[in-house]
């Protein structure tokens, strides 16, 4: 079935939930905020939400910084996306950004962020000034060194001096001397390094808690890490003891507080006391979760519990982890469901089946796709050519006539006789007949005809749809608000759309009026004004349209700390909100006033220095 696996992966399920609460996070940032007075500001260089993979590698986002401005709008700083991928600080806006200014304010990530670090809340000065010293290093003396890191990890830089590495601190001062063949950054309080003769841990005192002697050493999980001597994997805590003797041919973190292990004889389990808990007999297993492991024998596979009892009898070809009580096995006869008892509540006779989803499953036999509950019963009938998982009490299905939605009792919600359906977004979907693009409500009524070429989901009320014409924007009643002639149509964001048509780039507000016509190379909206190139080059308007700045410059970048970096022939400098150039263009580079700093970097004569807003030469000493 085409496309079935991707309609059905659970980060789909999860954004559309986020969708959902969206709003009410965003309230919920508002609130935290406000309670803090003045100290409505939170700044966490090294804040990071960690992805446990299976083979104990962790995958890491970060965001910088989030605020109440005096307006109560929450800002962002250091925020390439809002779902908060990490990057370089070049590619971050180096100032304070509203929300708002961004594609689609993700509120639940930002109340996430704010909820986990409410108790480093500051005023805005203090998160200017941690986020000059984070980004451009000032107070520290980097001079010395031969390499450091980007980013600042849990308070420390890593640096590199003579071939080796060290750690110094926010301050500059050397913590841990350059010493080591090797190193990784700060996470729980310790740093893997790595000497002559081997790997270990030093802690944030520089203290070698876990001796540099073996081939391999991991991250900690449950304060205990994998290590690798040349006898084999065992465990060690923090104070450097070896708590599982290195003597396993493989092993894995420990999870739930056991750990798989492999002997020759097979793979087991261990405690944190080094005893062996599951006998090594097994030929493969997996991590615990909620209080059951995966399991493999000869015979197949199954599932035991922390004793080691063998809740479920290895004997499935295939068998999931348990999700909501149950999982999703196969034998020889086809799929089905056994329950933590080990009780086949779903006979495997099915030719596939999918996870539980809002309590029923997706199922296939012989005559078609349908539903069964926890307790076997066929909810829905097995008739349909495809059906996909529930999403808010609704599952898009296909008959030989079309697609449409079914509820929960198997009612044909929205008939099925579309060409495609797609997910309700604010209540609507995009649905497809031969006519074209339309939408329908949850009650299965054509709210806009079949009329469009393509269209978008609906957000905040407004959907795109294209007509033989071109790109706009239609209401839920279906009136065109952005009139339908435009080649491309961004989604409208601060009270604003990008549009474009035959003459170029240009801006309509939210009741579809031109406020900045399309005639423009290019254009990009940033605090309040936008960056526009035409024939003769780069330029500033505002919202009404006006140039306020010529468009005369070769290079031009979004207002930081009340100025503009652009580029002329002559060379780089700094213009203010009215056009002036208050710092002449004539530097061969720069870099702009970043996160409200009050110096620069600029390059004259070959040479990087430091510069004030009036143009004048600083020093480390008088910034």
């Amino acid at each position: 079935m085409a496309n079935k696996t991707a309609e059905k992966i659970s980060p789909d399920a999860f954004l559309n939930e986020m969708n959902a609460i969206n709003d009410k996070a965003k309230d919920a940032v508002i609130d935290l905020l406000n309670k803090q007075g003045d100290k409505r500001y939170i700044a966490v260089p090294d804040w990071e939400d960690e992805c446990e993979g299976d083979d104990g590698d962790g995958s890491e986002l970060s965001i910088f910084g989030i605020g109440l401005d005096d307006d109560d709008e929450i800002c962002i700083a250091a925020v390439v996306d809002n779902i908060g991928y990490g990057h370089g600080p070049d590619d971050f806006p180096q100032e304070w950004t509203k929300a708002t200014e961004l594609y689609e304010p993700n509120y639940c990530a930002f109340y996430r962020f704010v909820a986990n670090n409410i108790d480093k809340a500051m005023t805005k000065e203090e998160a200017d000034e941690l986020a000059d010293k984070y980004w451009n290093g000032n107070g520290c003396d980097y001079g010395k060194y031969d390499w450091q890191d980007c980013f600042i990890y849990n308070g420390f830089v890593k640096v590199k001096l003579d071939g080796k590495y060290g750690f110094i601190n926010e301050d500059g001062e050397e913590i841990i001397s350059c010493k080591y063949e090797d190193a990784d950054a700060f996470s729980d309080g310790v740093a893997k390094v790595k000497s002559a003769e081997g790997w270990g841990f030093v802690n944030e005192d520089g203290e070698e808690i876990v001796a540099c002697k073996y081939e391999e050493v991991c991250r900690f999980y449950e304060g205990l890490a994998k290590v690798k001597s040349a006898e084999g994997w065992g465990f060690v805590n923090k104070d450097g003891e070896e708590i599982v003797a290195c003597k396993y041919e493989e092993a894995c973190s420990f999870s739930e507080g056991l750990a798989g292990v492999q002997f020759a004889e097979g793979w087991g389990f261990v405690n944190k006391d080094g005893k062996e808990i599951i006998p090594c007999k097994y030929e493969e297993v997996e991590h615990f979760c909620k209080g059951m492991a995966r399991v493999q024998s000869k015979e197949g596979w199954g599932f035991v519990n922390k004793d080691g009892e063998e809740i479920v009898a290895c004997k499935y070809e295939e068998a999931d982890d348990f999700s909501d009580g149950v999982a999703r096995v196969q034998s020889k006869e086809g799929w089905g469901f056994v329950n933590e008892n080990g009780e086949e509540i779903i006979s495997c006779k099915y030719k596939d089946a999918e996870a539980f989803s809002d309590g029923l499953a997706v199922v296939q036999s012989k005559e078609g796709w349908g539903f069964v509950n926890k307790e076997g019963e066929e909810i829905i009938p097995c008739k349909y050519e495809e059906a996909y998982a529930f999403s808010d009490r609704l599952a898009k299905v296909r008959s030989k006539e079309g697609y449409g939605f079914v509820n929960e009792d198997g009612e044909e919600i929205v008939a099925c006789k579309y060409e495609e359906v797609c997910r309700f977004y604010e209540g609507l979907a995009k649905v497809k007949s031969a006519e074209g693009w339309g939408f329908v409500n949850e009650n299965g009524e054509e709210i806009i005809s079949c009329k469009y070429e393509d269209a978008d989901d609906f957000w905040l009320g407004l959907a795109l749809v294209k007509s033989a014409e071109g790109w706009g924007t239609i209401n839920k009643d279906g009136e065109e608000i952005i009139p339908c002639k435009y080649e491309k149509v961004e989604r409208v964001s601060i009270g604003m759309a990008k549009v474009k048509s035959k003459e170029g780039w240009g801006f309509v507000n939210e009741n579809g009026e031109e406020i900045i016509s399309c005639k423009y190379k290019d254009a990009i909206f940033s605090n309040g004004l936008a960056i526009v190139r035409s024939k003769k080059g780069w330029g500033f308007v505002n919202k009404d349209g006006e140039e306020i700045i010529p468009c005369k410059y070769e290079e031009a970048y979004a207002f930081e700390s009340g100025l503009s970096l652009v580029k002329s022939k002559e060379g780089y400098g700094f213009v203010n909100n009215d056009g002036e150039e208050i710092i002449p263009c004539k530097y061969e580079d720069a870099r702009g006033f970043l996160f409200g700093a009050n110096t620069a970097e600029v390059k004259l004569n070959g040479e990087w220095i430091n510069i004030d807003k009036t143009g004048k030469q600083v020093t480390e000493e008088n910034w």
